[in-house]
C-alpha cells in the first residue's frame, strides 16, 4: 500500500516549489541554428534584439582568460553556418576575418575592441560556395590562424 499510495498534498505545497527552468548554456537552450535558443525567439525579446543585433555572444564565466587562444569552429564540418569561439587574456582592438583557399577575404567577423574573456561568433556561409576556409584571429601581437570545411 505504501508504494501505491498517492502524495495528497494540496496543490498549493507545489506551487511555490515548481522549477521547470534550465540552464541557458545547456544544449537545448542554444541548439538551434546560428546558436539561438530552439523555440520562438519571442519569448525573449529583450535576448532576441540582443542576439539579432551583435550576432557576439561572450560568456562571463567565473574563470578569467589568461591567455589568447583560438578555439576550432563547431561543428566541423559545416552547412551552413558555424561557431567559433575564442578567449582573450586582456581587452583590446580584435580582428577575426575569414579567407577561402586562395586568401582571399570571405568575412569580417570581428572587427573593435572586445573585453579580456572567452567570445564566441556566429557565421552564416549560406552565400558562399563549398570548400575549405580559414579563419584568422589578430588581437595585438597574438595571431592564429584555423582551417574549415562548408559542405553543402
Amino acid at each position: 500500500r505504501a508504494t501505491d499510495d498517492y502524495d495528497r498534498r494540496p496543490i498549493e505545497y507545489y506551487r511555490d516549489e515548481l522549477n521547470a527552468s534550465y540552464s541557458t548554456s545547456s544544449v537545448a537552450y542554444t541548439g538551434a541554428e546560428k546558436g539561438f535558443p530552439v523555440g520562438d525567439l519571442n519569448w525573449f525579446p529583450e535576448k532576441k534584439a540582443e542576439w539579432l543585433r551583435t550576432g557576439v555572444a561572450s560568456s562571463k564565466s567565473e574563470t578569467v582568460a589568461r591567455d589568447f587562444q583560438l578555439a576550432q569552429n563547431y561543428p566541423n564540418p559545416f552547412n551552413p553556418s558555424t561557431s567559433i569561439a575564442f578567449s582573450l587574456g586582456k581587452a583590446g582592438a580584435v580582428k577575426l576575418q575569414v579567407f577561402n583557399a586562395l586568401g582571399q577575404k570571405v568575412a569580417t567577423l570581428v572587427n573593435g575592441k572586445m573585453p579580456a574573456g572567452q567570445h564566441s561568433v556566429i557565421w552564416d556561409a549560406s552565400n558562399v560556395p563549398s570548400g575549405i576556409y580559414f579563419y584568422r584571429l589578430e588581437a595585438g601581437a597574438f595571431s592564429q590562424t584555423r582551417k574549415m570545411v562548408l559542405m553543402k
